[in-house]
């Protein structure tokens, strides 16, 4: 006696068709009640052995072992069904050889194919009285067919298998050998099944521990990528695939694969890009569209497919299934193997399983990594916060904001810009890295810029591509001059007013998602007050520190002022010199033509000093008719010059002034540096004051005050006549 083993399913060599019904139709024997014998009670004890098994080969022996004893057969044959055929499994009373050559029977052919699904047992004394070629048998002359019992059996309306008992010599089948034939079919048949379940469910428990512990790696995984990572190493041990790809759903309706690992052939390498898709695009795209998942025995034969460029059109299978969170379709898993028809529904549903478990597992590192960047951000906030704290200064205001948003957005470059309305300009403050841009371009007109003037008037924020044929056409000429390729514009508003500008620009073009904006917009928001409280500042500074008439800065600040220009001088070994000015005669001007002439001369004169200066010198009134001018890196010979231009400018400018002609006005000027004698910012103002009155005394500017009162006079005398 032989069983075949599960593991080990042949099928016989040829296939069973062309079995027809003739007129002489075999009998179908019908079963009566007839008297019990020792056979019922045989039956009996291997129905109870067939219902403590659930081992294949176990059950295979068994029925074959029982079909031989309770039919009392030569042979027996017994099949399972396996597709669309039934395999031959064990066998009695053959050599291997003989059983092997065995007919394939197919519950499709003809009347074998009617006997098997109708559920009766079909008997025959002798097959050689059959029509010819209705009983097909591959014997030898040693041990020819001649009795066959063929039992269907089938449990719950399906058919499990079949058992063929025959005998070599012609076989009168008593109504008792088909009932108890037909009984130990219907008890193999539950049997069959109920290990079929068992295997079955044995299966799925080994699949669901795969998946617990793919769950808890998952679970495990820090970030996204990681995840897919995860999910495409442990379908393997669930779902046997050559290529798996995981994508999640991003904004824009975009399926991005963060996971992909192919196994045979050209799966093994792929472009990342080639695999980026839509929503609604392949396969992928319509299970992301509409949350079904797929089963697709033929890849090609579908018309939801769409082939990769750049990849050969191969026959392959696919399963493709959501991944879903709060009924929302977050990422898709897409397996594909080649050849027809390689996944079946368990293989779709464990599949879906997992895709669960992925979906919170990728929600879950979605919303730790929005957590870790939140914490980033509130750190650079207060970290961009507490350095602003350090200034008041708008220059240095800008340069701090322009770094930290540089280094927030990861991006190349940044320049922060006020907003003078009324001069409809933008005025640089601050750049990072120092590039000189801000000394090179200072002011920029916004009757240049249109695009920059929408982006302060709507508070919009505006991102310019200097490839793009349809961008402002100023904007890119002046990213070509910079060697950038993208610029984003976000306004500085402050109290819901645009202050002011930021520019971020790269030269290359960095995806900037809305979360990277929004990050953009609130540091631009923070940096915006405090730019305003340093404008505001600054003002209230300018009023504190500038004397009103002139405009130069007072006698309170020049103290101030030449405490850092010595410090910085001595730091970096350069010369440092000052000049004290004072008007000739100025006393008696105002006692003769009153205060109001004589403020005229003290505004004449600083417009004069004002225009011989460089933009790093510095005029203050030091009070009442007396000027002072801080010269950085000037020695005693260049500020001596410096002196020289103010009292030649002023002798070839006089005074128009109250409808009267040319008044001529002169100045004493006393030059000082800072030198091994003097070190502070008293003893330079004191060694200029004492240099000035030895200039005044000696007459180095000999064309006085007293002059104008006598042009003066003498013009009111010629008004008279």
């Amino acid at each position: 006696m032989r069983v075949q083993a599960s593991s080990e399913r042949e099928t016989s060599a040829g296939p069973g068709r062309g079995l027809a019904v003739t007129a002489r139709e075999p009998r179908l024997v019908r079963p009566r009640g007839e008297p019990r014998s020792d056979r019922y009670r045989s039956l009996v004890e291997v129905a109870e052995r067939l219902s403590t098994s659930f081992d294949r080969a176990d059950l295979h022996q068994t029925v074959v072992d029982a079909a031989m004893s309770l039919s009392r057969a030569d042979s027996v044959l017994l099949r399972t069904a396996h597709g669309d055929v039934l395999e031959l499994v064990g066998w009695s009373g053959l050599d291997d050889a003989r059983a092997r050559r065995q007919p394939e029977v197919s519950p499709r052919d003809g009347w074998v194919g009617e006997v098997l699904t109708g559920g009766r047992v079909w008997a025959c004394a002798d097959v050689r009285t059959l029509a010819a070629g209705l009983w097909r048998d591959r014997s030898d002359d040693t041990q020819p067919v001649r009795g066959v019992m063929l039992v269907p059996l089938i449990h719950g309306g399906r058919l499990i298998g079949s058992v063929t008992v025959t005998t070599f010599e012609p076989r009168a089948w008593t109504d008792e050998d088909v009932e108890i034939m037909t009984a130990l079919g219907a008890h193999a048949a539950l049997a069959l099944r109920n290990a079929e379940l068992f295997e079955r469910l044995d299966a799925r428990a080994a699949q669901m521990a795969v998946v617990q512990a793919a769950s808890a790696r998952m679970s495990r995984a820090k970030s996204v990528d990681s995840v897919g990572r995860a999910i495409v190493e442990e379908v393997g041990a669930i779902v046997d695939y050559h290529n798996a790809q995981v994508y999640i759903v991003e904004p824009g309706d975009e399926l991005v694969p963060i996971a992909f690992q192919g196994k045979v052939g050209a799966y093994e390498i792929m472009d990342w890009d080639l695999l980026r898709l839509k929503v609604g695009e392949g396969f992928t795209g319509w299970v992301a569209a509409n949350g079904t998942p797929l089963c697709i025995p033929d890849a090609s034969a579908d018309p939801r497919g769409v082939q990769i460029p750049g990849t050969d059109v191969v026959t392959e299978s696919m399963l493709v299934v959501p991944m879903r969170h709060d009924d929302a379709v977050i990422g898709v898993i897409t397996l594909s193997k080649l050849g027809l028809r390689q996944f079946d529904d368990d293989d779709l549903q464990v599949l879906t399983i997992l895709a669960d478990q992925a979906a919170t597992a990728l929600e879950s590192a979605r919303l730790l990594a929005r957590t870790q960047s939140m914490a980033v951000e509130l750190r650079r906030l207060l970290e961009m916060s507490q350095d602003l704290t350090q200034t008041l200064d708008p220059k240095q205001v800008g340069a701090l904001i322009a770094r930290h948003l540089t280094v927030a957005l990861g991006l190349d470059s940044c320049v922060i810009s006020s907003w003078d309305v009324a001069g409809d300009r933008l005025i640089s403050l601050g750049e990072y890295p120092d590039l000189g841009l801000v000394t090179n371009h200072p002011v920029y007109l916004l009757s240049e810029y249109p695009e920059t003037r929408r982006v302060l008037e709507t508070q919009a924020t505006v991102i310019v591509d200097a490839e793009d044929p349809a961008a402002d056409q100023a904007e890119t000429a002046i990213l070509r001059e910079e060697g950038h390729r993208l610029l984003a514009m976000i306004p500085l508003i402050a109290k819901g007013q645009s202050v002011g500008l930021v520019e971020l620009a790269s030269a290359d073009l960095v995806p900037l998602d809305e979360g990277r904006l929004a990050l953009a917009r609130t540091m631009a928001n923070e940096a915006a007050m405090a730019l305003e409280n340093a404008r505001l500042y600054e003002a209230a500074r300018s009023l504190a520190d500038r004397d009103p008439l002139t405009g130069f800065f007072n006698h309170r600040f020049i103290y101030e002022r030449l405490g850092e220009e010595i410090v910085r001088a001595r730091r970096a070994r350069r010369p440092l010199s000052l000049l004290m000015l004072d008007l000739d005669d100025f006393k008696l001007v105002n006692d003769t033509f009153g205060h109001q002439f004589g403020d005229r001369c003290l505004v004449h004169l600083a417009e004069v000093v004002r225009s011989t200066l460089r933009a790093s010198d510095v005029p203050a009134r030091y009070g009442g008719d007396e000027f002072v001018v801080i010269l950085p890196d000037a020695d005693e010979d260049a500020a001596a010059a410096v002196a020289d231009r103010i009292t030649e400018e002023l002798a070839g400018n006089p005074l128009v002034a109250d409808g009267r002609g040319p008044v001529p006005v002169s100045v004493s000027i006393g030059v000082a540096s800072v030198g091994p004698d003097v070190r502070t910012p008293t003893e330079l103002v004191g060694a200029a004051d004492t240099r000035m009155y030895a200039a005044k005394v000696g007459g180095a500017h000999d064309l006085g005050l007293h002059r104008i009162a006598k042009a003066i006079a003498v013009e009111a005398v010629e008004a008279v006549e």
